[in-house]
């Protein structure tokens, strides 16, 4: 056998994406709120860009101020191609959508990565700074604890600290008479190493005072966004320096605990509830009971077992989880939290004279043009190669931005439209009425790649007459009904809400109940699908849905 090297040629064409195809592609994935924001910073970065009037860019009609945008650099090369001094120009869209789908059919459904919206953003916008305004801004849990520390008064921190002292002393004395030899410095905790001196009685002088203040800041600290105590009074003592004593961090404690939200600064569940129940000074050995021995079985709503460990009857189980029920297992949720998120819809639908009108919203677009300033600029920057090179990048940038926010209008308004014309059963009755659909039938009508669609509806909301929702949602799956008609599967989960909000409280529907009652309707899906759907929507068991 020789081995030796060897020469082949081969032709291979490969596609590529141009600046326009990329830019076409990322324009149309932005919902309104992202493409003001990425309007915005294209206008802080290229010069060449301005504002050409309050109208805005998603206009049907051109007026001749669109017509000298749209054919700026066109101009400003042919002028150069007179002169011969310049290579003859390329056109800088041609038809967008069909380089675009070109670029959907070489990739199929694997779209290209798109760059964030967020590359472009700048360090700060006002505009979307104002919009958070819109909004009263929520102080966090830990501000609204440490305000309340604050304000309290002297004698109020004292009274705290006449609490724990006898709460202390009561634990000694039933220490004592258990023939315990725990002293006070070591009630409700670990003794404190032999260096650090630990108080074995609270002596309310002013220093103390100030020191329990402290204290009180390093537990609102270790407090979560639930508002539960993250760790023991052990270990927050240890993160202290120099080591507090434990008497002080229990009066502290106790101080935190005492605040609003009720039941904030409880180590677990369990406390935070037994917090909440205690404020009113009221007695409730019921519900301490079942907060205490029976919360597992309780969050299965297994109240006979209850009653019946209890010794209790079921009515007043009944009374008692009702007053459980009043509580708040999360009492810090109501502080912070998630920022608030903000639609705006991108497409709005009027109902008007029975027919439905679609209109893509442009209102907060501001309408684009190129500065004429930089476009004479650049036919006399012939005798600057490097002036010129710079301005015609930024005049293509500007150039295709203008035009890819033209066909992403469009593009949008024609899947909207599309949805529209074939969810109008839903806008006419509601729910029940929705379509099974998929992006391919919408492609398909279009003369468009699936991508296409994808990227159109990805993010972005519809506001109809029914309220506001996202496009995603009008594309869904569903159950094949026997005469083969395929119902959608917001359809048939509300059809299963339904029939919950309809069923005996005392016999609840089980899953297999719900799959008979949808085969009644000759809609046949397996009971794995119910029970699917069913947690999808948050919707408990039928054991847990049960009232006795």
């Amino acid at each position: 056998m020789e081995l030796g090297l060897s020469q082949h040629q081969a032709i291979k064409q490969i596609q590529t994406l141009s600046p326009q195809m990329y830019m076409s592609m990322e324009i149309l994935c932005l919902n309104s709120m992202d493409l003001q924001d990425r309007v915005d910073t294209e206008l802080e970065n290229n010069e060449t860009l301005e504002r050409s009037s309050e109208e805005t860019i998603g206009e049907e009609t051109s007026s001749d101020g669109e017509e000298e945008t749209t054919s700026a650099l066109a101009e400003a090369t042919s002028s150069e191609d007179a002169d011969g001094s310049a290579e003859p120009a390329e056109d800088p869209f041609g038809s967008l959508q069909e380089r675009m789908d070109r670029a959907d059919r070489y990739f199929q459904d694997d779209a290209p990565p798109s760059r964030s919206s967020a590359s472009y953003r700048g360090e700060k916008d006002e505009k979307l700074e104002a919009m958070s305004n819109t909004a009263e801004r929520s102080i966090s849990l830990q501000d609204h604890l440490e305000d309340q520390v604050h304000l309290l008064s002297d004698d109020e921190v004292a009274a705290a600290m006449r609490r724990v002292e006898v709460s202390a002393r009561a634990s000694a004395a039933t220490q004592e008479a258990l023939g315990g030899d725990t002293p006070d410095a070591e009630l409700n905790g670990a003794p404190a190493p032999p260096a650090v001196e630990t108080p074995a009685r609270l002596d309310f002088s002013e220093e103390q005072v100030i020191e329990i203040r402290e204290l009180c800041s390093s537990i609102i600290f270790n407090i979560d966004e639930r508002g539960y105590l993250m760790y023991s009074l052990e270990e927050v003592r240890v993160s202290i320096d120099p080591l507090p004593a434990m008497l002080l961090l229990e009066v502290a404690l106790e101080i935190v605990q005492d605040l609003e939200p009720t039941g904030v600064g409880g180590r677990d569940i369990v406390e935070c509830l037994l917090l909440q129940l205690q404020k009113d000074r009221q007695d409730y050995p019921l519900e301490e009971k079942i907060i205490r021995e029976y919360l597992s079985e309780l969050s299965h709503n297994r109240l006979p077992k209850i009653a019946r460990g209890l010794g209790v009857g079921i009515e007043e189980i009944k009374d008692a989880v009702e007053n459980i029920a009043s509580l708040n297992p999360l009492p810090g949720k109501v502080f912070g939290g998630d920022p608030p998120h903000y639609i705006k819809p991108d497409v709005i639908v009027d109902e008007v004279e029975g027919a439905y009108e679609v209109r893509v919203d442009s209102n907060y677009i501001p309408r684009l043009r190129i500065s004429s300033h930089y476009r004479d600029l650049y036919r006399q920057s012939r005798k600057d190669p490097e002036l010129q090179k710079y301005l015609k990048k930024k005049l293509d940038s500007a150039e295709w931005l203008v035009s890819a926010i033209r066909q992403r209008q469009a593009t949008l308004h024609k899947i909207a439209q599309e949805i529209v014309n074939i969810q109008s059963g839903f806008l006419d009755h509601g729910i029940s009425h929705l379509k099974a659909l998929k992006m391919a039938d919408v492609a398909e009508l279009l003369g468009v790649h699936v991508s296409t669609i994808s990227r159109g509806i990805s993010g972005k909301y519809i506001q109809t007459p029914r309220g506001i929702y996202a496009l995603k949602f009008f594309f869904t799956g569903g159950a094949t009904k026997s005469s083969g008609e395929v119902e959608a599967r917001g359809s048939v989960i509300q059809r299963i809400k339904d029939f919950i909000a309809e069923e005996d409280k005392a016999k609840p529907l089980s899953d297999i109940a719900i799959v008979r009652k949808l085969e009644e309707a000759e809609i046949s899906i397996s009971r794995r699908t119910v029970t699917k759907y069913r947690e999808a929507e948050g919707i408990p068991s039928s054991r847990e849905r049960r009232e006795y």
